[in-house]
């Protein structure tokens, strides 16, 4: 048990919930054991977000960039980071990251690799379509519906899991990445456009 982690999850939870109150929606889809949690980003207060609405242990891949001194490192990684290098294949972060589905726990990729002002674009990698395949993981797909600010209300859509087709367990050749990666875009391009519309049909 990381009492670290569990601490600081309990003494931020009230502050943070404050400071960018988030409301959950469908919550309960959130299944129990491994999966890979695919999401939008368009703020460095995501993770934040994840970490504190939800109560249960997760990883997350982070930028090198902010483990990049032994502090930092240390702190990030009792948070559940998980190092990767950006510019280049990093078999260490994969390792690790396989490992935490390996123990049944839940695995945060944005897979669009970076910060999107836009809400979420078409243009995905294939890291979470990787993960998902090699450890046989459930995809459960989140939609934050506006970027996070400081005291400005905010929907969490959490959406159904994807459970990939099983011929495809195993196989990360770059024909079957695609289909996955675009199976996971299509998944939050509607889980946007249907927030976008229903949205619109209550104005």
């Amino acid at each position: 048990m990381n009492i670290l982690f569990w601490f600081l999850k309990i003494i931020t939870w009230l502050p943070i919930r404050i400071m960018y109150p988030t409301v959950v929606k469908g919550r309960t889809k959130f299944i129990k054991g491994k999966a890979v949690v695919v999401g939008n980003h368009q703020s460095n207060a995501d993770p934040v977000l994840i970490f504190t609405v939800f109560w249960r242990r997760m990883h997350y891949l982070a930028k090198k960039e902010l483990m990049s001194n032994k502090l930092t490192n240390w702190f990030f990684s009792k948070m559940g980071a998980i190092s990767v290098n950006r510019q280049s294949v990093d078999l260490s972060s994969i390792k690790k990251s396989l490992r935490a589905l390996k123990e049944n726990k839940a695995l945060v990729v944005f897979p669009e690799g970076g910060r999107r002002e836009n809400s979420f674009t078409d243009d995905i990698k294939n890291g979470a379509a990787m993960f998902a395949l090699k450890a046989d993981a459930p995809i459960v797909p989140m939609y934050f519906v506006k970027k996070p600010r400081l005291f400005r209300f905010n929907k969490l859509i959490v959406g159904d899991p994807i459970y990939l087709d099983k011929k495809f367990i195993g196989d990360t050749s770059k024909e079957t990445l695609e289909i996955v990666s675009k199976q996971i875009e299509g998944v939050m391009l509607e889980m946007k456009e249907n927030y976008t519309h229903n949205a619109k049909n209550k104005d």
